[in-house]
């Protein structure tokens, strides 16, 4: 199952761009954030190229027709039976059911610190994982993936923090699913975007941005990212995640950086679930 993540920042003239880069890489899955265009001219644009069928995401409408989450869009495999399980202003719950395995993708675009503060970027985080947790308490699977721009970094409070998203980066950490902090139980992630933290070959991150009058600048931030239960590390194929910087003709970088003037601020990633080794 190929998965495909792009904040494309509201660029009306990224769908050719868009269609190549579903087809060069074979999407089962592509969710999109900050896409203003109409996904459903979109999905028709691919359908036509593809030897595929793809449908839009599924949404929730409320009684004047207004979609529930209208931060995230995309397009899946028409193969996949997927309902939506709860969606929020800022993100969407899913589940796809096989014969198989269940499992279910949670996608988020959170806020950004320009319009918010850190206490609200947690907040929503963590009202994110809640209602993970309950879903699938409700489903009885723990198969989740998370993915979406979260506007933190893997190193920062509210991806580590144990009562916030609670992302581990070391596999052998999470051979115990959940730890106890303080008396309380908290469940784990597996995060594997810290390998781009220590990359020596740009790009360095998803994300670039230069103010050299804070005291603190991390230049290149990992905000898009992908994020998994334990349970889901060995269908996880870790040499397949990748920021992706070039779709045939089209280079998204400008002088090193997101061209965001041409294509968007943010760069994509990409990643592979094995299937067969859902359980």
């Amino acid at each position: 199952m190929n998965i495909l993540f792009w904040n494309v920042n509201k660029k009306k003239a990224i769908d050719a761009c868009l269609e190549e880069l579903i087809l060069a890489k074979d999407c089962d899955i592509v969710v999109l954030a900050e896409y203003e265009n109409d996904v459903n001219e979109l999905n028709d644009l691919v359908n036509i190229s593809s030897r595929r069928q793809y449908n839009p995401l599924p949404s929730f409408l409320d009684r004047k027709g207004i979609l529930g989450c209208k931060k995230i869009h995309g397009l899946i495999d028409a193969k996949y039976y997927v309902e939506v399980l709860q969606e929020e202003e800022r993100y969407k719950i899913v589940l796809i059911t096989t014969s198989i395995y269940k499992l279910i993708i949670a996608m988020i675009h959170n806020i950004s610190l320009i319009r918010a503060g850190e206490d609200e970027q947690s907040q929503i985080i963590k009202d994110f994982v809640q209602d993970i947790c309950e879903q699938e308490e409700m489903q009885s699977s723990r198969n989740t993936i998370i993915i979406g721009d979260l506007n933190v970094n893997p190193f920062e409070k509210p991806c580590v923090a144990a009562n916030v998203l609670h992302a581990i980066p070391y596999k052998e950490m999470l051979c115990r699913p959940a730890r106890i902090v303080q008396n309380s139980e908290y469940l784990k992630f597996y995060n594997p975007m810290w390998k781009f933290l220590y990359s020596r070959k740009a790009p360095y991150g998803t994300y670039f941005y230069d103010n050299s009058g804070h005291i603190v600048n991390y230049y290149w931030n990992t905000f898009d990212q992908v994020i998994v239960r334990p349970q889901l590390i060995n269908a996880f194929d870790d040499n397949s995640l990748s920021i992706i910087t070039q779709v045939n003709e089209h280079n998204l970088l400008f002088n090193g950086k997101p061209n965001k003037n041409k294509y968007s601020d943010h760069l994509p990633i990409y990643f592979n679930i094995k299937e067969e080794l859902i359980l």
